[in-house]
């Protein structure tokens, strides 16, 4: 199997039918279309022409974040996910400075995963636990 890697956000379609892979349902074109214009780097990986996998960057110059790393439910466990986090760190690597973060909140049981690239869980050192708005959280307290 060769891969086709291209450095850049996917079609709308290409985004939905991954997402749907996975049972991540559909996004409207409207956030689709937001989600490419606030991204300042995108992977996605073909084979035969159909996507199989996809992350995007989000940053403002100084800290960026991953989102969005997908597999196809049908072409996991097959290092699509360790090529789109190599590309990742690759392009991190040619704009990372001394003022520049690079963070991504991995889903439970996936830190591993993310370890290989060098990411590490916090809290870690100095830094405090990542955290997540959750609306229902105080109403349960």
């Amino acid at each position: 199997m060769e891969f086709r890697i291209i450095k850049k956000f996917p079609s709308n379609k290409d985004f939905n039918r991954l997402f749907s892979s996975v049972g991540w349902g559909n996004r409207d074109n409207k956030k689709i279309n937001q989600n490419r214009q606030n991204s300042v780097f995108g992977v996605s990986v073909y084979l035969d022409n159909k996507i199989v996998g996809m992350a995007r960057v989000v940053g403002d110059g100084c800290y960026y974040t991953v989102y969005d790393v997908v597999v196809h439910k049908n072409f996991q466990g097959q290092g699509i996910g360790r090529i789109v986090m190599n590309e990742i760190v690759k392009w991190y690597k040619t704009i990372e400075d001394d003022d520049s973060y690079l963070y991504l909140g991995a889903s439970k049981g996936k830190e591993n995963f993310y370890e290989k690239f060098g990411f590490v869980s916090r809290p870690y050192g100095e830094i405090g636990s990542g955290m997540k708005y959750d609306p229902d959280y105080l109403k349960s307290k």
